[in-house]
Parts: C-alpha cells; structure tokens; sequence
C-alpha cells in the first residue's frame, strides 16, 4: 500500500485506534450546542449592519450609522472566511457523527472495499424535512438578496447579505439535487425489493456512475453551478425590469447585462435539468445512498 498523504495521516490519528468517530445515536452534544450556538451567533453578526440599515430606512429613520469597527470586522475577507470555514468544519464533523459515522475503510483494513481511504454512513433526513430545507434556504436566500433592493443600499453594509446570498444558492441547488436523488433511489430500492425473493437487493455497480454519482457527486455540483447561474440570470432580469433606466445604466450596460443574463440562463436552466436528471441514477452506482467515501 502506498505511503498514506499527509491529509489521510491526519485523519489516522483523529479516528484513533479503533478506526472510527461517531455512532449516530441522534441526540446533540454540549460540544454540538455549542459550536451551533457560535454558528447562529456568527451569521447574525455577519447581517447586523444590514438589519440596522433596513429597520432605520422603513421606519423612517434615515440611514443608520453602523460604520467603523463592527462593519470593517464583519466585511473583512480574512474574518469572514477563517472564523466562518473554521465554524462549518466543526459543525459538519458534529452533525455527521451526530446521525452517522466516520470511519476507515475496509480496503485500508486490508479487505475488498473502496478506493478512498475513509468511509461514512449516515442517518438521511425525512423527505418533509429535507423538503422544509430546501424552502427555508429558498427563502433565506431571496430574503439576502432582495431586501436590499428596497432601499438605497450601500454595497459595503450589504456586502455579506449578498456573499451569503452567493453561498447559500447553490447549496439549495445542491438540496434540490439531493432531495430528487434520494426519493428516486428510494423507488429504485422499493422495485427492486418487491421483485427479489424475500427482499434482498443487488446492487451492480457502473464504473462511470460510481464514480460521478457517488464517488465525486458531481451531479450534485452540477444542480448547485446551475442553481447559481438561474438566479444570478434572474436578479437580472429583475433589475433590468423594475430599476429605472437612468439607475441602471446608459444602453451600453443594458445591452452588456442582457448578454450576461441571456448566457446565465441559457447554460443553467439545461445545467439544472441534466443535474436533476443524473440525481435520477445513482442507483447505477451501485452504492448505498447512506453511504460516502474520500476522494483519496
């Protein structure tokens, strides 16, 4: 076997010696509470100016004074993406473990198994809560990037309701993506079930499906890209629609911006059908949809 990088080696040692983390027992750890807890406080924190800016604008305030400090904090680049990748990776790890485990595979135990070198199972969402998901981000994300739009927004306040808005789009696609998966699996599996004496299934694995649709999930990233070109097509439209034309700009810019938009759609909305489509057939994969393994 060949000398493990030096990623798989830290992952060695985190797993320790019985090979693997978490059990999935389903019920939330102080350590879970916690890092969620900092989760929520940090995306509020990260929005704050915004909602100062809006509460002061619609209630006839004016413009609120959230300069200085708190918004070259919240704005800084460096900030923003350390604390935030830091936060995410912590909670990822606690959610898995939480309903799943991490563990080394069965190759690197010296059995047939996988290529990656590590292997999860996970405990999947309930279809009305994977559908609850995918809404709620719907509307998270149109909320990030439409309020704004209602009063005379500055792009330094505003500059992380519309980074998370360019975030959280093509996660939803990535949702959306995930739910059709999962529910055409389920029917798969349920087919095939009811046709094999006494329920056993079979799986056959296609190496091009195995390694697209569950080894590098690409049909997944593919509805999150196209989910991001639709609503950057749409913002758009909506801007050329409903801005004056003297705040948009001169007929140069409308004919720059119809391009661009004319392009985002017509290479994302087919984008979104074949990504959806694909998710249509991971069964051909041969692999449990609980499942997952590294890429190394």
């Amino acid at each position: 076997m060949d000398r493990p990088n030096p990623t798989n080696m830290i992952g060695y040692a985190i797993l320790g010696k019985d090979g693997r983390l978490g059990g999935g027992k389903g019920r939330p750890s102080v350590l879970w509470w916690i890092v969620f807890t900092l989760c929520v406080l940090f995306f509020l924190a990260t929005l704050l100016p915004g909602v100062l800016t809006l509460v002061s604008w619609h209630t006839g305030e004016g413009r609120a004074d959230v300069s200085g400090g708190l918004l070259g904090v919240i704005n800084n680049p460096y900030v923003f993406s350390w604390i935030g990748m830091l936060l995410m990776c912590a909670m990822w790890i606690l959610e898995y473990t939480r309903r799943g485990s991490i563990g080394v595979s069965k190759q690197q135990r010296g059995k047939k198994g996988p290529e990656g070198s590590f292997q999860s199972e996970i405990r999947l969402l309930s279809t009305p809560m994977h559908l609850a998901w995918f809404v709620g981000l719907a509307v998270l994300a149109g909320a990030l990037l439409g309020l704004p739009w209602t009063l005379d927004w500055d792009s330094d306040i505003f500059f992380s309701w519309f980074l998370w808005g360019a975030i959280i789009t093509p996660v939803n696609g990535a949702v959306l993506g995930s739910l059709v998966k999962k529910t055409f699996y389920a029917r798969w599996y349920r087919r095939q079930a009811a046709k094999s004496p006494g329920g056993r299934v079979i799986r056959r694995a296609q190496p091009f499906w195995r390694s697209f649709s569950y080894g590098w999930r690409l049909d997944l990233w593919i509805c999150g890209a196209a989910m991001l070109m639709i609503v950057a097509g749409a913002l758009i439209w909506g801007m050329m629609a409903y801005l004056p034309a003297g705040d948009f700009g001169d007929a140069e810019d409308v004919q720059e911006a119809t391009a661009v938009m004319t392009v985002l759609l017509s290479v994302g909305v087919p984008a979104m059908a074949f990504g959806l489509w694909a998710c249509t057939q991971f069964w051909r994969s041969g692999e449990d949809i609980r499942t997952g393994e590294s890429a190394t």
